[in-house]
């Protein structure tokens, strides 16, 4: 089994859904947090692209948490046995993603205490953006359990960490969207995905 170190900042963020998968999986991994200040410039030039997050495989980088997610999928179970189901999943995991630079927005506001920007973005995003998204999402899943169809794949996981987040900063936003709520809970209650929550440390996104 090869050796994992994940490379990161101190949040949540873009490493959270690669720590989930890891997680479900039950692998372990080396959870490397820089200090975005003291540490990171001189860091940044080891990285791919100068980004993270960053997982290293027996020394080998792969950068982008949704090529590291679908990586890890197809490594350890968490990955459709049909090529159209695998390109819809990634289909989905790419919509979902495309939500998170607009949520972070908010999260930003919030730390920054501009309370009137905050309420400006989130209104946006929870009446206009999240919705019609959350609509196709929802259709996705009719007649399925699962984003892939009968089997928990890597998507599910990745859309359970960025969407339980989301529900996390508006109380009911997925109250409309019955069956990617039942996605969310059934990945979020898996114990291993409740053990990690309980045991990450505590950050401010």
């Amino acid at each position: 089994m090869p050796e994992y170190r994940l490379v990161y900042f101190n949040l949540r963020g873009r490493a959270e859904p690669v720590r989930w998968v890891l997680a479900a999986a039950g692998q372990e991994y080396r959870d490397i947090r820089y200090d975005r200040q003291t540490e990171w410039p001189s860091k940044r030039s080891e990285t791919p692209f100068g980004k993270v997050p960053v997982l290293y495989v027996d020394d080998k980088p792969l950068s982008q948490s949704v090529a590291i997610c679908r990586y890890l999928g197809r490594c350890h179970g968490l990955y459709a046995a049909d090529d159209w189901e695998a390109a819809r999943g990634d289909e989905v995991a790419d919509t979902i993603h495309d939500l998170l630079p607009l949520a972070a927005q908010i999260v930003h506001a919030k730390v920054n205490n501009d309370t009137e920007r905050a309420k400006r973005l989130a209104t946006e995003f929870y009446a206009s953006t999240l919705p019609p998204v959350l609509k196709e999402l929802d259709l996705r899943l009719e007649g399925r359990e699962w984003f892939c169809g009968d089997k928990m794949t890597w998507v599910d996981i990745f859309a359970a960490c960025y969407l339980s987040q989301v529900a996390q900063q508006q109380a009911g936003a997925l109250n409309a969207s019955a069956r990617v709520r039942r996605v969310v809970e059934a990945v979020s209650n898996l114990p291993q995905i409740q053990k990690w929550i309980k045991e990450r440390p505590e950050t401010p996104m």
